[in-house]
């Protein structure tokens, strides 16, 4: 089978390679899952560099997420037949024809959800799902502030915002984002190469200020949003994406008592409780379904064309996600 491998950590079109390796062989309560899509993230592409918070023994195979068909099932497995599509939850190394998982880490996929949404379930969705209604628990008519408003996540927040009734604030860098955010259902968006985000963020919530934010970017913009908040106010940060540290007033933090704190998936799935995971991923699938959340794509590659397609998933400016099919 066709997998993606690398020896070394590295830029990644410089260490990754397409190689045939040895199919794995199923065991006790294992199935057996033939991919058929998988996204490429930051987080996949941070790890090839070698700059994520957990990296594998090399050599590795990239990937975090996907979607596939059951090929076979081992002994003891009961609830999941061939041909039942799904999507494997904490397993690594999606970047290739087929993986191993046991069955508890399979979620079935329901008739209504596409393939291409299936295989962005995990890192996108339900980080912003999280984060929104689990972590900062957003009402109807209250305020969050995103930064890299553009992206994947930022989109499926915006759509995650319609469907519970809260109002974003979206900060980008390039201008001809900020229309394009308008139509999805932006209510307000603040392009920093042109405003003032501290001021932009007073002008829009008053005396009331901004009391939630969420941010992927880090470096001046995340300290500006830190500024931004007000009294009582709390910020996660989920990304590094202009790789440079965040500066912050401690003095400021003290007198406001506002509150900054990380947040990452994998600690999250490795932390909450089984009956909460399931809740959260049911009423996912079920919004997918109903196609209320559905995370865009904007490209689709061969496995075989891993090189280019992680050069497009790098691009700026993108729409979408970039996924690698088969």
């Amino acid at each position: 089978m066709q997998s993606v491998r690398f020896y070394e950590f590295g830029n990644p079109v410089d260490v990754l390679r397409v190689e045939d390796v040895p199919q794995p062989e199923l065991g006790t309560n294992q199935v057996l899952v033939r991919l058929r899509a998988r996204s490429i993230n930051p987080s996949d592409l941070a790890t090839v560099r070698g700059l994520y918070g957990s990296l594998p023994k090399l050599p590795a195979t990239p990937g975090l997420e996907g979607m596939g068909e059951v090929a076979a099932v081992g002994d003891g497995v009961k609830h999941l037949r061939p041909g039942q599509r799904v999507i494997p939850l904490g397993v690594q190394g999606t970047w290739q024809e087929y993986i191993l998982a046991a069955s508890a880490q399979l979620i079935p996929v329901p008739d209504g959800v596409s393939d291409q949404t299936a295989a962005q379930f995990v890192v996108n969705p339900l980080t912003a799902w999280i984060m929104t209604i689990e972590e900062l628990a957003l009402k109807p008519g209250e305020w969050l502030l995103q930064t890299a408003a553009g992206s994947t996540l930022g989109r499926v927040v915006l759509q995650i915002a319609r469907l519970r009734r809260f109002k974003t604030i979206n900060v980008v860098r390039r201008r001809e984002q900020v229309e394009e955010l308008r139509a999805l259902g932006a209510d307000e968006v603040i392009c920093t190469t042109d405003e003032n985000l501290n001021e932009r963020v007073k002008e829009i919530t008053g005396k009331a200020g901004l009391t939630k934010a969420i941010d992927a970017v880090g470096g001046q913009t995340g300290a500006a949003v830190f500024q931004a908040l007000g009294r009582g106010g709390v910020m996660l940060v989920y990304g590094l994406l202009s790789m440079e540290p965040m500066r912050i007033d401690g003095g400021r933090m003290i007198f406001t008592t506002t509150t900054i704190r990380g947040f990452w998936l994998s600690q999250w799935l490795g932390t909450a409780p089984p009956e909460r995971q399931q809740a959260v991923t049911g009423e996912m699938l079920r919004s997918m379904a109903a196609n209320e959340i559905v995370p865009p794509v904007e490209a689709e590659y061969p496995l075989a064309d891993v090189l280019a397609a992680v050069a497009h998933a790098e691009r700026p400016g993108r729409s979408g996600k970039v996924l690698l099919v088969d």
